[in-house]
Protein backbone atom coordinates (compact mmCIF):
# COMPACT_ATOMS: atom_id res chain seq x y z
CA UNK A 1 0.00 0.00 0.00
CA UNK A 2 1.46 3.63 -0.90
CA UNK A 3 2.59 5.76 1.43
CA UNK A 4 2.02 9.47 0.40
CA UNK A 5 3.07 11.11 4.08
CA UNK A 6 6.05 13.10 2.11
CA UNK A 7 3.27 14.67 -0.74
CA UNK A 8 2.07 16.26 2.18
CA UNK A 9 4.46 19.43 2.63
CA UNK A 10 5.35 21.22 5.97
CA UNK A 11 7.31 24.55 4.24
CA UNK A 12 8.78 25.18 7.92
CA UNK A 13 10.90 21.56 7.48
CA UNK A 14 12.56 23.16 4.38
CA UNK A 15 15.48 25.52 3.81
CA UNK A 16 15.43 29.14 2.84
CA UNK A 17 17.55 30.30 1.08
CA UNK A 18 18.69 34.36 0.36
CA UNK A 19 20.49 36.39 -2.90
CA UNK A 20 23.78 37.53 -2.04
CA UNK A 21 22.95 40.88 -2.05
CA UNK A 22 20.06 40.38 -0.07
CA UNK A 23 17.17 41.72 -2.49
CA UNK A 24 15.06 37.76 -2.23
CA UNK A 25 14.81 34.36 -1.39
CA UNK A 26 13.66 31.17 -2.67
CA UNK A 27 12.18 27.71 -0.94
CA UNK A 28 11.91 25.06 -2.94
CA UNK A 29 9.17 22.80 -1.68
CA UNK A 30 7.82 20.55 -4.72
CA UNK A 31 10.86 18.53 -5.93
CA UNK A 32 12.12 14.94 -7.12
CA UNK A 33 14.24 15.03 -3.34
CA UNK A 34 11.26 16.56 -1.49
CA UNK A 35 8.96 13.65 -2.34
CA UNK A 36 9.76 12.19 -5.69
CA UNK A 37 8.00 14.77 -8.19
CA UNK A 38 9.22 13.66 -11.25
CA UNK A 39 7.31 16.31 -13.39
CA UNK A 40 7.03 19.74 -11.80
CA UNK A 41 8.89 22.00 -9.42
CA UNK A 42 7.10 24.31 -6.83
CA UNK A 43 7.80 26.34 -4.13
CA UNK A 44 8.16 29.84 -2.43
CA UNK A 45 10.04 33.21 -3.77
CA UNK A 46 10.62 36.47 -2.45
CA UNK A 47 11.53 39.63 -3.28
CA UNK A 48 12.00 42.80 -0.70
CA UNK A 49 10.40 46.34 -1.14
CA UNK A 50 11.96 48.37 -3.35
CA UNK A 51 14.14 45.18 -5.71
CA UNK A 52 14.16 43.93 -8.36
CA UNK A 53 15.26 40.56 -10.11
CA UNK A 54 17.37 39.42 -12.46
CA UNK A 55 16.21 38.89 -15.83
CA UNK A 56 15.82 34.82 -16.24
CA UNK A 57 14.40 32.47 -18.48
CA UNK A 58 13.69 28.91 -18.69
CA UNK A 59 14.49 27.32 -22.45
CA UNK A 60 12.81 23.79 -20.98
CA UNK A 61 10.33 24.58 -18.56
CA UNK A 62 6.82 27.10 -18.56
CA UNK A 63 6.19 28.88 -15.03
CA UNK A 64 3.24 29.78 -13.09
CA UNK A 65 3.53 32.51 -10.13
CA UNK A 66 0.34 32.68 -7.84
CA UNK A 67 0.59 36.11 -5.66
CA UNK A 68 0.61 35.22 -2.33
CA UNK A 69 1.27 38.87 -1.27
CA UNK A 70 3.01 42.27 -2.25
CA UNK A 71 2.40 44.25 -5.35
CA UNK A 72 4.93 44.85 -8.13
CA UNK A 73 5.54 45.04 -11.84
CA UNK A 74 6.16 41.73 -13.88
CA UNK A 75 7.92 41.90 -17.30
CA UNK A 76 7.56 39.48 -19.85
CA UNK A 77 9.33 39.97 -23.32
CA UNK A 78 8.95 42.85 -23.63
CA UNK A 79 5.84 43.97 -21.67
CA UNK A 80 5.28 44.97 -18.82
CA UNK A 81 2.36 44.18 -16.34
CA UNK A 82 1.31 45.08 -12.43
CA UNK A 83 1.10 41.96 -10.40
CA UNK A 84 -0.62 41.86 -6.51
CA UNK A 85 -1.67 39.60 -4.33
CA UNK A 86 -4.38 37.12 -5.40
CA UNK A 87 -3.17 37.30 -9.48
CA UNK A 88 -1.92 34.36 -11.00
CA UNK A 89 0.63 34.67 -13.91
CA UNK A 90 1.52 32.32 -16.83
CA UNK A 91 4.82 31.78 -18.61
CA UNK A 92 5.16 30.03 -21.54
CA UNK A 93 9.14 28.18 -21.72
CA UNK A 94 11.66 30.41 -23.46
CA UNK A 95 10.17 33.80 -22.49
CA UNK A 96 12.19 36.08 -20.63
CA UNK A 97 10.97 37.38 -17.12
CA UNK A 98 11.89 40.22 -14.53
CA UNK A 99 10.03 41.43 -11.50
CA UNK A 100 10.09 44.16 -9.53
CA UNK A 101 8.66 45.34 -6.08
CA UNK A 102 6.99 48.38 -6.09
CA UNK A 103 5.28 47.71 -2.79
CA UNK A 104 6.18 48.07 0.91
CA UNK A 105 5.74 44.46 1.86
CA UNK A 106 7.86 41.29 0.12
CA UNK A 107 6.41 40.20 -3.15
CA UNK A 108 6.00 36.02 -2.88
CA UNK A 109 5.39 34.45 -5.66
CA UNK A 110 4.13 30.90 -5.30
CA UNK A 111 5.56 28.92 -8.28
CA UNK A 112 5.92 25.95 -10.19
CA UNK A 113 7.52 24.54 -13.32
CA UNK A 114 6.06 21.73 -15.39
CA UNK A 115 8.22 19.82 -16.47
CA UNK A 116 10.97 21.35 -13.89
CA UNK A 117 13.68 22.95 -15.46
CA UNK A 118 16.81 21.10 -16.69
CA UNK A 119 20.45 22.16 -15.15
CA UNK A 120 20.86 24.00 -11.96
CA UNK A 121 18.66 26.38 -9.74
CA UNK A 122 19.87 30.05 -9.80
CA UNK A 123 20.34 29.83 -6.31
CA UNK A 124 22.96 27.17 -6.94
CA UNK A 125 24.60 28.63 -9.53
CA UNK A 126 24.77 32.34 -7.98
CA UNK A 127 25.96 30.40 -4.35
CA UNK A 128 22.90 31.39 -2.57
CA UNK A 129 23.11 31.11 1.31
CA UNK A 130 20.78 29.32 3.65
CA UNK A 131 19.28 31.56 5.78
CA UNK A 132 16.41 29.09 7.55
Amino acid sequence: MPNYENCVIDPGQFPIFEALDGSREVQGLISAESCDAQDMAAGLWWLHPGEECDTDIHPDASEIYYVVSGEGVLRLGDDRYPVRKGMVVYIPQGVEHQTFNTGDEDLCYFWTFAPPPSGQSLAERQGWKQVE
